[in-house]
C-alpha cells in the first residue's frame, strides 16, 4: 500500500538505476514503488539518425525489470519518451512492454498523463483491461491552471482508459523546481493538494519533483557544492498544513534532472563526481573530466566524501558502502609490492 510513508522515485530506465534497484534488500523495496521512465531511442549524431529501432531499444527491458525489481511487488512504467514510436509490428510501445511484463509475471502498472494522445490512452486501456492492476495518472503543474477543466479532463481520461478513481494512483509531479521558487511553492503546494479533484478517493497520492540541476557545469573541477532539496522541503511542509485532507507519498528524481541526458558523445566531457543526499541538500563532490584524467578519480572523490561530517557510514546504504569499498581497494593496491599486484 502506498501511503505518506512510502517513497516513489522517478528513475530513468538505465543500467545504473537498474543496478541500484537490484542492490536493494527486500525490506527496503517494500517501502518504495518506482516509476521507471523508459529512455528515448538514442540518436546517432555521426549519421544523423536513430541509433537503433524501437524493437531493439526495448529488447532487454523485460530482463532488466525482472532482474532489478522482481515479480513480488508492483512498479510503474512510463513510456512518455517513446510515445511517438511504433514497433515493427505496428503495435504501440505501451502494449509491447505490457505484453513482455505479462509473460514474465511482472506487476507493472502503466503511467499516463493528460497530454498523451489517444493512441497512448488506448494502449493503456488494453494493458489495464488485461492485467487488472489499474493505472498511474501523472499530472504536471500546468494541468492545474484551470481546476474546473482539470476535473472534466480527468473524468474523460479515466472513462477512455476504463478505470475508476479508486483504481488509479495519482502523482502530482512538479517536475523541475528551482530554489528561487521555494517561498512561493511553500504557500501554493498545500492549496494545490487540497484542491485536487477526488483527493480522498485516489488509490494513492504522491507529490514529486526535483531541484537537481540539469548538469554540474556550475561546480568547478575539484569543487563541491550543496544543492537544496526543494522537493523534500515542500513535501515536509505539508505536515504543518491544516488544509491538507490527505498526506501524499514523497517522490523525486533521485540524483537526476527531469530531462534524459542526450548529448553528442563526441562533445561530452563528463566529470567524476559523487552526489550524496543529506537531510536538506544534495552534496555534490566533483573531480576533473574523465576523458583526460580517468576513472581513478572516483577513489579521490570517495575519500573526500568519507572525510566529510555528512557521511553516514558504510552501513547506511549500498552507495555509501560502495564509496568506502572504493577507498579500501585503493589503499590495498597502494600497500602492495609491485610483484604482488
Amino acid at each position: 500500500m502506498i501511503d505518506h510513508n512510502h517513497y516513489v522515485p522517478i528513475l530513468k530506465g538505465r543500467q545504473g538505476e537498474y543496478e541500484a534497484l537490484q542492490a536493494m534488500s527486500p525490506e527496503v523495496k517494500q517501502g518504495l514503488t518506482p516509476i521507471i521512465e523508459i529512455p528515448p531511442v538514442p540518436w546517432n549524431y555521426l549519421h544523423g539518425r536513430p541509433a537503433k529501432t524501437i524493437d531493439v531499444h526495448l529488447a532487454r527491458v523485460g530482463n532488466a525489470l525482472e532482474s532489478s525489481w522482481g515479480r513480488e511487488r508492483p512498479l510503474f512504467i512510463d513510456l512518455l519518451w517513446n510515445a511517438a514510436e511504433r514497433m515493427g509490428s505496428g503495435r504501440h510501445p505501451v502494449v509491447h512492454v505490457s505484453d513482455i511484463a505479462r509473460a514474465r509475471a511482472l506487476q507493472i502498472v502503466p503511467v499516463t498523463g493528460l497530454g498523451r494522445d489517444n493512441d497512448y490512452q488506448l494502449a493503456c486501456r488494453e494493458s489495464v483491461g488485461l492485467d487488472r492492476r489499474g493505472l498511474c495518472l501523472r499530472l504536471q503543474r500546468e494541468d492545474f491552471e484551470d481546476l474546473r477543466q482539470l476535473d472534466d479532463q480527468i473524468v474523460a481520461l479515466l472513462s477512455n482508459v476504463r478505470v475508476s478513481v479508486e483504481e488509479t494512483d495519482l502523482v502530482l509531479d512538479l517536475r523541475a523546481v528551482c530554489i528561487g521558487e521555494e517561498p512561493a511553492l511553500l504557500g501554493q503546494v498545500p492549496a494545490l493538494v487540497a484542491e485536487l479533484p477526488y483527493v480522498r478517493n485516489w488509490r494513492s497520492l504522491t507529490l514529486a519533483g526535483t531541484a537537481f540541476p540539469e548538469d554540474l557545469m556550475g561546480i568547478p573541477p575539484l569543487g563541491q557544492a550543496f544543492v537544496r532539496r526543494v522537493e523534500w522541503a515542500l513535501w515536509r511542509s505539508l505536515f504543518a498544513s491544516s488544509k491538507i485532507p490527505r498526506l501524499p507519498a514523497f517522490g523525486d528524481y533521485a540524483i537526476a534532472h527531469i530531462q534524459p541526458s542526450e548529448v553528442d558523445p563526441r562533445l561530452m566531457r563528463p566529470s567524476a563526481s559523487i552526489r550524496y543526499a543529506t537531510e536538506r541538500d544534495w552534496l555534490v563532490i566533483k573531480a576533473r573530466n574523465l576523458r583526460d584524467y580517468g576513472y581513478g578519480q572516483f577513489r579521490d572523490v570517495s575519500a573526500r566524501l568519507l572525510a566529510r561530517p555528512e557521511y553516514r557510514g558504510e552501513d547506511f546504504s549500498w552507495g555509501t558502502g560502495t564509496s568506502r569499498r572504493v577507498l579500501i581497494a585503493r589503499s590495498a593496491r597502494e600497500t602492495l609490492q609491485p610483484g604482488e599486484r
